[in-house]
């Protein structure tokens, strides 16, 4: 395969998730105030924006992957589909967390209470380990 893709927006994204990550567990840790409620509060808004723009650009990524594989638009195929041949070609390891950061990132646009905010966030959390390994993966690959 060509190197022709190019991840450097998906590889600052991933360092930027994890720097937003690595402040939250910080502010995570702190004993809750008033004042640390509306850090957290914000920390915790920041990880999910932050999962949101590395979940699009993944996504995104392994579909213009498997485009330059099979020769051919790949626009028929919807999410499940290019997670699925994602994992086929190995390119992420478990579909079904794939499949799981999906249905959060649709909630994210529709988190109205802290409840859903909070539940979101810790998948969001998962996600910076499988971040990690899809990154890696394509500068192997690429």
């Amino acid at each position: 395969m060509e190197n022709r893709l190019d991840i450097t927006a998906l590889k600052k994204a991933a360092a930027a998730f994890d720097n937003a990550l690595a402040f939250a567990l910080k502010v995570e840790s702190k004993p809750v105030g008033k004042l640390e409620f509306f850090e957290l509060e914000s920390a915790r808004a920041s990880v999910i924006q932050h999962f949101e723009f590395c979940y699009e650009l993944c996504w995104k990524t392994m579909k213009r992957f498997i485009e330059m594989d099979i020769g051919s638009d790949a626009d028929i195929l919807t999410r499940k589909d290019i997670f699925r041949i994602s994992a086929e070609k190995r390119l992420v390891v478990d579909f079904g967390r794939w499949i799981l950061f999906n249905g959060a990132r649709n909630r994210t646009s529709h988190v109205y209470n802290e409840d859903s905010a909070v539940e979101i966030y810790q998948i969001a959390k998962s996600f910076n380990m499988d971040l990690k390994a899809f990154v890696k993966t394509m500068e192997q690959r690429i």
